[in-house]
């Protein structure tokens, strides 16, 4: 079955066309295709996911934030003693040589000084995202401070469970920063 747009992606993840090889002629969809011809849940998540984080990389190929002996441009123009840009110290994947894990959310902050006159990336300029159900962006809007494989889980169980793991999470992290600020 060819695909020509993206407007009937809901009605082709459906169980409907769980035996159905879709193709295209536009190249400007091809990862949409492909994403579409993997059957198994798991395996289009995580490619769904790796080829979001490729848009991304391209989207911001040079270093926006200039960071030097672990502070951003924001926080040398400022004069500030915190480090790691936008990454709080409290984040567990934070570290003096970058983020330790591949995470959307936390690809797509930046602040206005490193950003300068370029438009922010949204998630709903990935269009391969719109392979994914509508409660899968809820669940890459909220996930800061959780490594990869904890949003490929949540992308895979979905909105419901995330939800409730969410607030666990939370929880924690207001534990861990109650004891950063402490220290």
């Amino acid at each position: 079955m060819e695909v020509k747009s993206t407007k009937l992606l809901f009605l082709y993840r459906s169980f409907l066309f769980k035996f159905t090889k879709f193709e295209t002629k536009d190249k400007n969809l091809k990862e949409i295709v492909e994403a579409l011809n993997i059957k198994n849940k798991k395996e289009r998540i995580e490619y769904v996911y790796n080829e979001a984080i490729k848009v991304i990389n391209k989207y911001y190929s040079k270093d926006l934030c200039k960071f030097k002996d672990n502070k951003c441009i924001a926080q040398r123009k400022q004069n500030r003693d915190d480090l790691n840009g936008c990454c709080p110290n409290f984040c567990l994947y934070s570290s003096n040589k970058g983020c330790r894990t591949c995470n959307i959310p936390c690809k797509l902050l930046y602040c206005k000084t490193a950003l300068g006159n370029m438009k922010a990336l949204k998630l709903r300029d990935i269009v391969i995202l719109k392979t994914l159900p509508k409660g899968s962006i809820i669940i890459l809007k909220t996930s800061y401070f959780n490594s990869k494989e904890t949003i490929l889980k949540d992308l895979y169980y979905g909105i419901i469970i995330y939800m409730l793991k969410y607030l666990y999470r939370e929880f924690k992290l207001d534990l861990r920063m109650i004891k950063y600020k402490n220290k």
